[in-house]
């Protein structure tokens, strides 16, 4: 071999190791570990996504989950909707009533009620003879973070008159440093 041929052949057995590259995300990460005091013990309403990190459509739905975080910070409604995310492959859930087997998953921890969470289910006709299929779906109907929003306060939890004033609140502060 020549000597360009051999330092090829050296360099495809070097390892190579790099630092992961961290997405930009405002969503809080959940461990086991964390799961109590990040979820549980807060006051706030609490949406969980459930993922594994090399399933396909965990890292599409991601895209819509990051999408809600921006949503949810844009209105000033972060105080009220903690947005949080675990990886089931590397932790487990410790809640009784979370089923970690179809992934990507969402509950929704509601403030005040927080042993009861709310599984984010597609939306179909139970009594459809497609039923099942319409409910094997997952979280394909999400089609963006506004859909989550939709959903979310269609559970009838939130008080939608702070969360507008929260909003009005923003607008007004941002109205303020403008004139200024």
């Amino acid at each position: 071999l020549d000597s360009s041929a051999v330092q090829f052949t050296r360099s495809e057995h070097r390892q190579v190791t790099a630092q992961p590259v961290a997405a930009k995300s405002n969503v809080t990460v959940v461990t086991g570990n964390t799961f109590q005091s990040l979820v549980m013990e807060r006051e706030e309403h609490t949406m969980l996504l459930m993922k594994q990190s090399t399933c396909g459509h965990c890292k599409r739905f991601s895209i819509f989950w990051n999408e809600f975080q921006t949503i949810i910070q844009a209105l000033n409604w972060s105080s009220v909707i903690n947005v949080c995310k675990i990886d089931v492959t590397k932790n487990d859930v410790p809640h009784p009533q979370i089923d970690a087997w179809d992934i990507p998953s969402v509950y929704y921890f509601p403030a005040g009620s927080k042993e009861t969470p709310i599984e984010m289910t597609p939306k179909y006709d139970k009594g459809s003879i497609d039923a099942q299929y319409q409910y094997d779906e997952g979280l394909s109907w999400v089609t963006s973070g506004y859909d989550v929003v939709e959903w979310m306060m269609k559970q009838g939890k939130l008080d939608l008159e702070l969360l507008a004033s929260l909003d009005a609140n923003r607008a007004d502060s941002i109205d303020e440093v403008t004139s200024t």
